[in-house]
């Protein structure tokens, strides 16, 4: 006797859950909330039962094809309860040699910003994931990762976001490909050293790379450029912190982000500094103190005005719709095309043009670059060199911030040492 589907279908629940016998030992389960296939059987001398799936997910056809592999693993001396057990650890443990789970290890032992996290985790979840993510990591070959290479060295463009902040970003070129390729290979040195791979694929594949483009430095202002840009903030009618924001970066020679952060508990305006803590900073995971910044006389006189407008509580320069949240640094960037100048410029640029003519005044290079806060590369000098210079910083951004105010006035501001037919407009 076996069930037919009629009698599948006509099985209705009881007060308490009962058998219907199909064949070979098979039989369905009926529960108030359920029907399951079931096979009891015996080994070693205890009962065992093995549930194969619930009907109608599996049919009646499907649930005895099952049970033929079930009662093959008895007569080979198998316990389908243990083999079953084992398949689900070999299957947990093939999920975690997949590239897409040591990615998402590698990806938290990372210490990156969090734009720059953003930053690479698109183009990788753009271009590798798709094709390498669900591949055990021993499977996937130097001809793999180089077929995605390939196509990401192609130009291309992706719409990001729709309304406020939407924009067209690049996706595809050389550069993104050979970094892409030093992504893989840091994933696979990863499960390398953790057992989990043998070899390196993405390795071997620098020599055949594209030559990466060249990337060109930010170009700095002139002195004419300058003064029209910050004419041009003046009579700027968008978001006034967007124009706060703007003359604080010129006035400190931070990077844009470092500078829409900005919060009131970091500013000793009577002492003239802003003092900001290391964790905000690009180079944050060195072991340096707190950056300090000597604020030029024009700097204190904007932000004691902007602290009685803004109550002087919290952030300087807080998000329009996220409460808490800076605003987004990338909205410097869309200043310029609405002022209409006949230049381009970025607001990185910003500290290009401080850096090159305070040069030019004869400052000392070590003052400038720790105004800038960028980082010895030699890392002995960087370990016994941990002089602030806040005096003699203090002296050149005022003097930088007497520099600007000319400019901004029309005049020639010609720095100790620069040339005529340099500082000319």
């Amino acid at each position: 006797m076996s069930l037919s589907k009629t009698d599948i279908e006509a099985a209705k629940p009881k007060d308490k859950p009962y058998r219907l016998a199909d064949r070979d030992g098979l039989y369905l389960d009926v529960r108030p909330k359920s029907k399951s296939w079931r096979y009891r059987y015996r080994f070693a001398g205890k009962e065992n039962v093995h549930t194969f799936g619930r009907y109608p997910a599996m049919s009646r056809d499907e649930a005895r094809e099952a049970l033929m592999v079930v009662r093959k693993m008895l007569a080979q001396g198998k316990n389908p309860s243990q083999e079953r057990m084992l398949g689900r650890i070999r299957a947990a443990h093939e999920n975690a040699q997949t590239f897409r789970a040591i990615f998402d290890e590698w990806v938290a032992s990372r210490t990156w910003a969090e734009s720059t996290k953003r930053n690479r985790l698109a183009q990788i979840e753009f271009h590798v994931l798709p094709h390498l993510g669900p591949l055990p990591m021993r499977e996937i070959t130097p001809m793999h990762v180089l077929e995605i290479l390939r196509r990401a060295e192609k130009p291309a463009k992706s719409a990001k976001g729709k309304g406020r902040g939407a924009r067209i970003r690049d996706v595809g070129s050389p550069n993104v490909a050979r970094r892409l390729r030093h992504y893989v290979a840091s994933v696979f040195n990863y499960a390398i050293a953790s057992g989990r791979a043998d070899t390196n694929p993405a390795g071997p594949l620098r020599d055949v790379m594209t030559p990466a483009v060249k990337v060109a430095h930010k170009t700095p202002l002139r002195p004419r450029q300058v003064g029209d840009f910050l004419r041009g903030l003046d009579t700027y009618r968008g978001d006034p912190k967007t124009v706060m924001a703007f003359r604080l970066l010129w006035w400190s020679m931070l990077r844009p982000g470092e500078v829409v952060g900005a919060h009131w508990n970091e500013f000793d305006l009577d002492a003239a500094t802003w003092t900001i803590p290391r964790v905000k900073m690009k180079h944050k995971d060195v072991e340096l103190p707190a950056h300090v910044v000597p604020l030029p006389r024009q700097a204190v006189e904007r932000l004691t005005v902007w602290k009685a407008y803004t109550g002087g509580i919290g952030l300087l320069f807080p998000h329009r719709d996220k409460p808490g949240q800076p605003m987004i640094a990338g909205s410097l960037g869309k200043v310029h095309g609405r002022l209409g100048l006949d230049f381009p410029y970025s607001p990185h640029a910003t500290r290009t043009t401080a850096s090159t003519y305070l040069n030019e005044t004869g400052r000392r290079y070590d003052i400038i670059e720790k105004q800038l806060d960028h980082i010895d590369r030699d890392p002995i000098r960087r370990a016994y060199n941990r002089a602030d210079y806040l005096e003699e910083r203090r002296q050149m951004m005022q003097q930088w911030a007497d520099m600007l105010d000319e400019w901004k006035a029309g005049g020639k501001v010609i720095p100790v040492g620069l040339h005529k037919s340099n500082a000319a407009a």
